[in-house]
């Protein structure tokens, strides 16, 4: 089966490699775990008959077929990942993993933040520059963003491996990057909803001040108080932001 650019594929060559991937969630005896993008299967030997209930879901026809005809006990949702509603499929707790297809992979993240409640821990490979952001800090500008942000407040994220372009056929033009979240009980001091609009806000034009960036959430004179005011949305930590929150909606009347 040849890979399609359309849609994101590049196989993993090594069986020891998706082993580690696979050994990122942990026993996986006792979980239920879906697969993302299985493709031709390398992940997916791992997990098929080890995991308490197996399912992937693959939006490639000839990919569907192939991991039919290969796999005799594999339970495949024919779909686009990010258009399936996940809780048609799952009421309980669940694990994640995937190659996750690059030009989606932030959409993945996304989604699986909205799915915090049942997705326990996830394992996903990256394009090496989106994974980075995953795990940065304020202290790393240039890669500090959304995600980096939004991503502690529900998940402890750890770096598995790095990959070069040659651990893949055909080889992507950037290195990769291994991590795997496991799932925190952040108790919040601000509406989450509140949260994701001013983070997205400000990193939307990141360049500007804070009191510029948001002033159509908070207005300027009111803003002008409160220390954070002349900071860019990279100098905050993930619970700074939180904090800016609580003075949001203390002092903006919706």
């Amino acid at each position: 089966m040849k890979a399609k650019k359309h849609f994101g594929q590049h196989f993993l060559r090594s069986d020891e490699t998706a082993q580690t991937i696979v050994n990122g969630l942990g026993d996986i005896s006792s979980q239920d775990v879906l697969e993302i993008g299985p493709g031709m299967g390398i992940i997916t030997q791992f997990m098929v008959t080890a995991a308490k209930r197996f399912q992937a879901v693959e939006i490639d026809p000839e990919a569907a077929t192939y991991l039919e005809e290969h796999f005799e006990k594999i339970e495949l949702i024919k779909a686009d990942f990010l258009k399936i509603n996940i809780r048609d499929y799952y009421q309980d707790q669940f694990s994640l993993i995937g190659n996750f297809p690059y030009n989606i992979s932030s959409q993945i993240v996304f989604k699986i933040i909205e799915n915090t409640s049942l997705i326990e821990r996830w394992v996903g490979m990256f394009q090496l520059e989106m994974g980075i952001r995953l795990v940065s800090l304020p202290k790393d500008k240039k890669d500090y963003g959304i995600l980096s942000v939004l991503v502690p407040f529900y998940y402890t994220v750890e770096t598995i491996m790095t990959l070069p372009p040659s651990a893949f056929n055909p080889p992507p033009k950037v290195n990769s990057i291994v991590v795997k979240a496991t799932r925190k009980n952040h108790e919040f001091k601000a509406d989450p909803v509140l949260i994701k609009l001013v983070v997205k806000t400000a990193f939307g034009q990141r360049r500007k001040t804070l009191s510029n960036s948001l002033s159509q959430i908070i207005p300027k004179e009111v803003f002008k108080t409160h220390p954070f005011s002349t900071l860019r949305p990279e100098n905050l930590t993930h619970l700074e932001f939180e904090e800016l929150c609580v003075f949001i909606a203390a002092n903006v009347v919706n």
